[in-house]
């Protein structure tokens, strides 16, 4: 399979490397929320506000407060950011829902630089649903706060207003203020579709410049404080990338419309048999003794490929999975996550059909864990 056809990125923040750029799907969907009780998925809340939440950072759009300096523009793209937080069933506007909001309103120059660049509206929605997915509850206006990053982007928008001479805060400037903050999910959606943050400032600025307002000559742009993004993906090397691409294939293969840890595993033996194998996993399934075609055979006894064709662009994560992902970036000792990982979480949990599979194949998690010599 050509990792070409796995368009345009896997997750936020996700370009770079020799795998750089693949996606699942085309970012159509990261569901709704993982399995069992869990809250947070990666950091972002689906759920009650937090405690410390107060009614002061409730989403009052056109009340008191820092929102007396903003222009038209500025007040619609955060009503525009609420609907988005609305529409995906979040309690919360985030700096994703901004930049939502801020190519919702195409007429504003901050849409202009951003769509530009290559950054439009819809993939934006995509990979939100991915990234974060849709809450199950529906959300009232009434019950939406700004996340603290949010909070920040404000914060910087009205200082790069200052900065520029301007009595009111425009879009332009609260795209500026996602550019400083530099660490929010936003910033890193934007790389991911293939421009960097110094571009994006560097945009607006030619543009104010052709429109005749352009900032002042003492204006200096301030350095994105962004260190780094963590999103789900940020820590996967390219050989995990690989098996997430290869588990992607899998489904597809057998007309599945998800990508189950069945297929992670399938994705892993794959690695291990293609034409310029990876050694270490290969190494690992012949000491386990299995093949990918007694995989194969043993997954299809329990789910059977349904003679369906399925495209890349109708495939998601299973909730099973995101589990997965969520447990190899909490527990992995080292800052590139790698197969190995995957494996080893894909076995902590006995009754999966993965670790079912490998079971009636004769690895049983101890077996496992021993070939990887953990």
């Amino acid at each position: 399979m050509s990792l070409d056809l796995v368009a345009v990125a896997l997750g936020a923040g996700l370009v770079g490397g020799a795998i750089g750029g693949i996606a699942i799907g085309a970012v159509e969907a990261w569901m709704a929320r993982g399995k069992g009780t869990r809250d947070q998925w990666f950091g972002r809340r689906i759920g009650p506000p937090p405690a410390d939440a107060t009614r002061a950072s409730r989403s009052t759009i056109s009340g008191m407060g820092p929102f007396d300096r903003f222009d038209k523009s500025a007040k619609r793209v955060l009503a525009l950011a609420q609907n988005e937080a609305i529409l995906h069933n979040h309690n919360y506007i985030g700096t994703e829902h901004l930049l939502a909001g801020l190519l919702e309103d195409g007429d504003t120059l901050a849409a202009r630089a951003l769509q530009s660049l290559g950054i439009e509206r819809a993939k934006v929605r995509k990979a939100i649903d991915f990234i974060i997915g849709r809450g199950e509850q529906a959300t009232h206006a009434s019950e939406i706060t700004l996340s603290p990053r949010t909070k920040k982007v404000i914060e910087l928008a009205i200082d790069e207003a200052r900065r520029m001479g301007r009595p009111y805060v425009g879009a332009e400037h609260l795209l500026l203020g996602v550019v400083r903050e530099g660490e929010g999910i936003a910033s890193g959606v934007i790389e991911s579709l293939g421009a960097t943050l110094p571009m994006v400032r560097a945009k607006v600025l030619e543009l104010l410049a052709a429109s005749g307002t352009p900032p002042p000559a003492n204006y200096t742009a301030a350095p994105p404080r962004r260190e780094h993004f963590s999103g789900p993906f940020t820590r996967f090397g390219d050989r995990a990338k690989r098996v997430l691409a290869l588990a992607q294939d899998e489904a597809m293969r057998m007309g599945h419309a998800y990508i189950g840890p069945e297929h992670l595993l399938l994705g892993l033996g794959r690695l291990a048999e293609m034409a310029e194998p990876d050694a270490a996993m290969r190494r690992v399934f012949e000491t386990l003794g299995i093949t990918l075609e007694q995989m194969r055979a043993e997954l299809g006894k329990v789910i059977p490929p349904t003679g369906r064709e399925t495209h890349a662009t109708g495939v998601t994560l299973s909730p099973e999975t995101k589990e997965i992902i969520q447990i190899v970036n909490e527990s992995a000792a080292h800052n590139s996550i790698v197969p190995e990982d995957l494996l080893l979480a894909i076995v902590r949990d006995a009754q999966s059909f993965a670790a079912q599979i490998l079971a009636r194949l004769g690895a049983t998690p101890e077996r496992v864990r021993a070939a990887l010599g953990r």
